[in-house]
């Protein structure tokens, strides 16, 4: 399993015998947010690839360089879904507003999409609150909206492979495993170190489905837009980081959206 690893899996279990409160929400800026991001190249230009995660700005070219920079997103991508991956599109958007999406044609009510990042499989688009990544950032960090990203690509990732989960509760684990995967892949390339990856199991323990007093914890796994309990989705974003895109894959096919070890 590796010295880091290990280390990483004993204060994923001493977290978990904790609580976090939940509520985070939004990122200034992001160098893919106006547009998609460069093409998904197998050699990457020379000096077009950046260093270890520190800043907004790290996140954004982690997130948006061509695929052969080592540890980046586009880069883990390619390697597992080839020509399947192509570069994505982000569209940024504040509270308030509808964002510019198929996913948001014939809806009113700007409420629907505050505090929120999704991906839309109707125009493959990702887009997020501007308001909800700065919040997450002023949370927890840069890494705090880098993972909520790495989470929605994860969605666009089983969407084009045509393996995204069996139930909601089940998809949204897959997407946090996946962002566990990604997180090992940059931290293998020394783009992110341990605390990054501590901090991802806190951030999604920490979205776990409790809000509003449990409501949300008494969905059903087959509920729209259920999401895992706080438990399950740090566990998810653990186990893709120990092991490897193909746990995260069985997790989409669990049909009660369990996470067991």
């Amino acid at each position: 399993m590796g010295v880091r690893r290990t280390v990483l899996a004993g204060m994923l279990a001493a977290a978990l015998g904790g609580g976090l409160l939940a509520g985070c929400a939004g990122l200034e800026s992001t160098a893919a947010g106006d547009g998609a991001a460069p093409a998904a190249e197998l050699t990457a230009p020379a000096g077009s690839c950046g260093g270890p995660v520190e800043t907004v700005q790290d996140v954004e070219a982690i997130i948006s360089e061509p695929a052969g920079c080592p540890g980046a997103v586009n880069t883990y991508w390619a390697g597992e879904l080839g020509d399947q991956w192509t570069a994505p599109r982000f569209v940024p958007y504040r509270d308030g507003e509808i964002p510019p999406i198929a996913c948001g044609e014939g809806e009113t009510d700007p409420a629907a999409f505050a505090g929120n990042a999704l991906y839309c499989p109707l125009d493959d688009t990702v887009a997020y609150s501007v308001d909800f990544m700065t919040e997450l950032h002023d949370a927890g960090g840069p890494s705090y909206p880098m993972y909520v990203i790495m989470h929605e690509l994860a969605h666009r990732a089983a969407t084009h492979s045509g393996r995204t989960g069996v139930v909601s509760r089940a998809e949204e684990n897959q997407a946090d495993c996946l962002a566990g995967d990604e997180a090992r892949f940059a931290t293998d390339a020394d783009r992110l170190d341990l605390g990054d990856a501590f901090s991802g199991a806190l951030l999604f323990f920490s979205l776990g489905d409790t809000r509003d007093r449990g409501w949300f914890d008494r969905e059903t796994a087959t509920s729209d837009g259920a999401h895992g309990t706080p438990r399950q989705r740090a566990q998810a974003f653990a186990f893709g980081y120990l092991r490897d895109s193909d746990t995260c894959y069985r997790l989409g096919e669990s049909p009660t959206g369990s996470v067991l070890f």
